[in-house]
């Protein structure tokens, strides 16, 4: 019976103390705090993660990394373009590796591929680059709009198929018509050419002028017109091209193509007025007479080695390559003697300054007595380049010769042959065979006056207009550059 109520007594709950309650309470006090902290530290690292999503997908992206006057130049842009931009290089780098394979070694492939490969491992370089180039397109759009110049749609349209053609190894209808074009001024200009004749012998002696055959020329491996489909299909493979190397569209490509076309509209435009197209040139023979400047230390002479008109050389017992010498005369030094008719290049080294000023005048003389410039240049003179044509130099304008050179050039009188004039190679006989003061320049050359004065111009501009730039371009980069 007394178990029972002890047990009855056991099952009824107790009644909490006070002192119990508000330890209950403080417990339960607590956990909501704890709860509450974690709460908001969970809720404050989900704020930083998203903070940091949106800053580094959203903000940061469409920031402004630079500006030029008004005009930005977002983040995003400059991210693609400086991927873009690696993609181009790496893949010239591969073709200059293959040249490299194919023609050898050179220099020229050795320079090139060691400048991308210097580019390539330097993000920071390769970002300057590109955004330097970035800021120019800037100035340049800024310039643009003054002068009135600007790029169509229709163009930029048209410089994408090109670049879609060459992909798919065709050409477009207008490149096609310049090319049918080309062809036919070239054709009519052969046309017009008639081959010299040249003696036949036959088996009877009897000597005919025969016209040398021309060789046929072989075809130029003909290439696909590019089609509508074709385009297409050159047009995907690029987009994926873009996405894949820049994360690049085609319309932002497009954008890429017309700040190229509008650098190239904008430099004719200014070019006008800074490079002439014309120049004053001469076209101008010469014989060398080069001077071994060890052959006048040998000698010791001290003795006075100019040379005028047709006074006799004294005090170096100076020797001409066509001069006769006895059997007791003296010959010293590195002196050459031999017959006019085996003297040739290679018989003037070693000459002294007074030998080589002695052959030069008598050189000339021969000249003035009728002996074919020509000929005496591809027997005497020491300029390699010139002599096997006859001492030949073309065509030519200002500032390609050497200061003495030149001011010779420039002042004798057409058909005229120069006094012996001196330079750092040694002694020259010059003649003028035509003069033209408004030729036009060498396109090359052109192409290069007009290049660096755009840059010039450019320069300027520059300077002129208000560029910020990032303080930190390297935490600016694109990642995994």
């Amino acid at each position: 019976m007394a178990k029972r109520r002890n047990k009855r007594r056991e099952e009824q709950p107790r009644e909490e103390t006070r002192k119990q309650i508000r330890l209950r309470a403080k417990d339960r006090e607590r956990n909501r705090k704890v709860m509450l902290g974690s709460g908001v530290a969970i809720g404050l690292a989900l704020l930083l993660v998203i903070y940091g999503f949106i800053n580094e997908f959203v903000v940061k992206p469409n920031s402004a990394l630079a500006q030029v006057q008004d005009e930005k130049i977002i983040t995003k842009q400059f991210w693609k373009r400086t991927r873009l931009e690696k993609s181009n290089l790496e893949n010239q780098l591969r073709q200059y590796e293959l040249f490299a394979q194919q023609f050898g070694q050179s220099d020229i492939f050795a320079s090139q591929v060691n400048q991308i490969q210097a580019l390539l491992s330097s993000p920071f370089s390769l970002g300057t680059q590109v955004l330097d180039q970035m800021i120019e397109e800037k100035v340049i759009e800024i310039k643009a709009k003054e002068l009135g110049v600007e790029v169509t749609d229709a163009e930029v349209e048209q410089a994408l198929r090109e670049e879609v053609a060459a992909i798919q190894g065709a050409v477009t209808e207008p490149q096609a018509t310049a090319t049918a074009e080309a062809v036919t001024a070239a054709t009519a200009t052969a046309e017009l050419f008639t081959p010299t004749p040249t003696a036949t012998v036959d088996a009877s002696g009897a000597i005919t002028a025969t016209a040398t055959p021309l060789p046929t020329p072989e075809p130029l491996p003909t290439r696909p017109l590019l089609d509508d489909a074709l385009y297409q299909e050159g047009l995907k493979t690029l987009a994926q091209s873009l996405k894949d190397s820049a994360g690049m569209t085609i319309d932002e490509y497009k954008e890429v193509i017309r700040a190229r076309l509008l650098r190239d509209k904008l430099k004719e435009t200014v070019v006008k007025d800074l490079v002439q197209p014309t120049e004053e040139q001469v076209h101008v023979r010469h014989i060398l007479i080069a001077v071994d400047q060890t052959a006048d230390a040998s000698s010791g002479d001290t003795g006075d080695t100019s040379v005028t008109g047709g006074d006799t050389v004294t005090g170096t017992d100076a020797i001409s390559a066509t001069e006769s010498v006895s059997g007791t005369q003296p010959i010293t030094g590195t002196k050459s003697v031999t017959d006019t008719t085996t003297a040739g290049p290679s018989d003037a080294k070693g000459l002294s300054d007074a030998e080589a000023l002695a052959l030069a005048q008598e050189l000339r003389q021969r000249i003035l007595d009728g002996e074919d410039f020509a000929a005496l240049a591809e027997q005497y003179s020491d300029d390699p380049g010139s002599a096997p044509n006859g001492g030949d130099l073309g065509w030519s304008g200002r500032g390609r010769y050497v200061p003495e050179f030149e001011d010779a050039a420039f002042s004798l009188p057409v058909g005229e042959v120069s006094e012996p004039v001196k330079t750092q190679f040694g002694y020259h006989l010059i003649q003028v065979l035509e003069r033209d003061d408004q030729r036009p320049k060498d396109e090359n050359q052109l192409r290069q006056e007009e290049e660096q004065a755009f840059q010039s111009w450019l320069q300027e501009q520059l300077l002129s207009l208000d560029i910020k730039r990032p303080d930190d371009l390297q935490a600016k980069l694109p990642s995994n550059l």
